[in-house]
């Protein structure tokens, strides 16, 4: 059987909605997720089969772990692992699409916490490479470049990270008002 890896599906489907998209689009193709583990951060790992209609979830969930556990299982979800924090289930149908389990107002809640700290580190991280970028042009006119390419290089290195957190707190903070 193929397998295939989906380099950082976690970080781009950042949005819950998003994810549970993603994955029912990799079901219906024929690719069935793994188990998440302590990698799915990075990368999900799917294995080749015949295509199925499935639902999937994706949670966040203040409940102790046990009781929320036992609750999915319970209501004939499959659980696929975890991923950051985000809780992941499964359910094949093949009429009735099966209904969720969870709380919705408990997932814009989140959603809305993760897009403002998303935004708060881009502003800091912004506010860290203007500080770079300040410090480089003391130095030129301090007449000491000894350290002015060091703060411009690490100035720019931020700027991707400034771009990512900005995208990632619109998305987020755009599907708290969904």
């Amino acid at each position: 059987m193929a397998k295939m890896k989906k380099a950082l599906a976690a970080l781009r489907y950042i949005v819950p909605s998003d994810m549970e998209y993603f994955l029912e689009e990799q079901a219906a193709e024929g690719w069935k997720l793994e188990h998440l583990g302590e990698m799915s951060l990075f990368y999900f790992s799917f294995e080749e089969g015949p295509g199925e209609t499935a639902k999937f979830i994706v949670d966040v969930t203040a409940l102790p772990k046990a009781v929320y556990l036992q609750t999915g299982i319970e209501k004939g979800w499959e659980f696929m692992g975890k991923t950051g924090n985000c809780y992941v289930w499964r359910q094949v149908y093949k009429d009735k699409r099966p209904e969720d389990f969870t709380d919705k107002a408990c997932r814009k809640k989140h959603c809305t916490r993760m897009g403002v700290g998303a935004l708060l580190f881009a502003l800091l991280c912004l506010g860290a490479a203007i500080a770079l970028f300040y410090g480089a042009y003391i130095d030129v006119t301090m007449g000491e470049s000894k350290h002015c390419i060091a703060y411009i290089v690490e100035g720019i290195l931020q700027l991707p990270l400034v771009a990512y957190l900005s995208w990632a707190a619109h998305k987020l903070l755009g599907a708290g008002k969904r």
